[in-house]
């Protein structure tokens, strides 16, 4: 919809209007109060971070804007601009520059950065990273994102044709898997886990180690692919993914309490695995 002047002044002008420091200041006076905040979600995904992160690979950031309310229509569209050094200036978007009512974020790339103006790359990225979330991606007018995470589907209301698909997909396969394990938990932590035993096994054949088929998400968003931490290296023959809201996007091996959440993942996984073996042994002794 657009930002007026006061709304490019109090949203992007400093990081403090992009929540990040708010939501710090909180977080150390209920400390200091002895009241709760949780802060085991981190900051990254919220408050405007992603936009401040554009500096990293652009030496100058602009956003043009018309704004969508009706008393600012005949108001012309702006450009807030900034190097990201603590300074930013806003004017008129120049005449030769079309702005339709909305926003458009423009980064001037820095001369050793210039691989993110290809369209490859890009859309290599938001794949990767993004092809799960819940809200289309376009790039050049063409969605990126049209997979659908199957894993975080009720399990009683996905097809076999749907698991099939997702199984090749992910596991860039082109066999039927031999079986699969789709579940939920909300103890010790929110899981929603898909995996998939796959009916071909390389290294029986002497095709040599098989690499980790199992990716780590968070509210759809790639953490780790192919992540070492989450399962045993004896179950590196399975294929899938697992998500937890209870992970931070900027999880890290580095601090405990990140460590800690991972252990209770990596245990809660393991054991539930382990069973549907056990039930599937039953099955076909």
């Amino acid at each position: 919809i657009g930002l007026t002047k006061d709304e490019m002044v109090e949203n992007l002008g400093t990081i403090a209007r992009s929540g990040s420091k708010a939501f710090l200041n909180e977080l150390s006076k209920s400390a200091e109060t002895g009241g709760a905040v949780d802060a085991s979600r981190g900051i990254i995904g919220k408050f405007g971070v992603g936009f401040y992160s554009a500096f990293m690979v652009g030496d100058k950031v602009q956003v043009r804007s018309k704004s969508a309310y009706k008393k600012e229509e005949d108001q012309p569209p702006l450009v807030w601009s900034s190097d990201g050094v603590g300074s930013y200036d806003i004017a008129r978007v120049s005449s030769d520059i079309r702005q339709d009512r909305g926003a458009s974020v423009v980064i001037h790339l820095k001369e050793d950065h210039l691989e993110y103006a290809d369209e490859k790359r890009i859309e290599a990225i938001l794949k990767k990273y993004s092809n799960f979330v819940n809200f289309p991606i376009y790039l050049n007018g063409n969605r990126v994102n049209t997979m659908e995470a199957v894993w975080a589907l009720e399990p009683g209301k996905v097809d076999d044709d749907t698991y099939a698909s997702f199984y090749k997909f992910i596991a860039h396969a082109y066999d039927d898997p031999l079986d699969r394990l789709h579940y939920r938990a909300d103890a010790p932590l929110e899981i929603k886990a898909l995996f998939y035993i796959p009916s071909f096994h390389s290294e029986k054949y002497g095709m040599g180690r098989m690499e980790l088929g199992v990716s780590l998400y968070s509210r759809k968003v790639l953490i780790e692919s192919k992540s070492k931490d989450i399962l045993p290296d004896w179950m590196r023959f399975v294929k899938g993914a697992v998500d937890s809201e209870d992970l931070p996007l900027s999880i890290s091996r580095e601090k405990p309490q990140d460590t800690a959440l991972i252990a209770k993942l990596r245990k809660a996984l393991t054991r539930k695995f382990i069973s549907h073996l056990a039930t599937m042994a039953k099955k076909n002794p």
